[in-house]
């Protein structure tokens, strides 16, 4: 459990808008796998120095890129959600990441994803095997799917995360999780103050 400074600490930072990564995160068993959904382009630079300071082997994105940008109901923003998208792959693609999963969301553009990314594996929606554990990827909650030792997804804050009969469900809208592909450890960070604003969504509305 995180100790009081460090939550203190936390706290303190995320009021502020600057990142602080716990002693805890920094001190999980390697590689490390690092799950996020739905991430307005306003959170990009935080992202970004969360990913640099963390050095994750592994990045899953469940989905939305451009979250501030409903491309569903408004694809006159297109052009806007190109060059957002082109400015997000290449920031995060420039860290030494061993492997990115990119999971379309209901706002995305497979194509333009596939288009811009170099280190990147596009989905819909998918099982992959990670470091010997099977993640079943999706942007949207299902109940069908195989039975894997996580289940990654977004777009809606129900169902929330939890583990359930072996199997761990994270929801990529609650918070940023880290994975120890080691020790199967999970820790949380916090996204900055505002983005669920960002998002266009609170936790009473089950999403865009």
């Amino acid at each position: 459990m995180m100790k009081f400074r460090e939550k203190f600490l936390q706290g303190i930072n995320l009021f502020i808008n600057r990142v602080y990564i716990p002693r805890e995160l920094h001190a999980m068993k390697r590689p490390i796998l690092m799950h996020i959904s739905d991430t307005p382009e306003e959170i990009y630079p935080y992202l970004y120095q969360v990913i640099k300071e963390l050095k994750p082997e592994y990045l899953i994105h469940t989905g939305d890129l451009v979250d501030n940008i409903k491309l569903e109901l408004l694809p006159e923003l297109e052009a806007d959600y190109q060059k957002s998208l082109e400015e997000f792959i290449e920031n995060i693609e420039r860290n030494n990441i061993q492997k990115i999963y990119y999971i379309t969301g209901n706002h995305d553009k497979k194509e333009k994803i596939k288009s811009l990314t170099e280190k990147g594996e596009v989905l819909q929606e998918g099982l992959v095997e990670i470091e010997g554990r099977k993640f079943y990827l999706n942007h949207h909650f299902i109940e069908e799917k195989p039975k894997v030792d996580y289940y990654l997804y977004g777009h809606s804050f129900e169902p929330q995360s939890k583990d359930t009969d072996g199997e761990i469900r994270l929801n990529g809208l609650e918070a940023m999780s880290v994975i120890s592909l080691k020790n199967q450890e999970i820790r949380t960070l916090p996204y900055p103050l505002g983005t669920n604003g960002f998002r266009k969504m609170d936790r009473n509305y089950q999403g865009l």
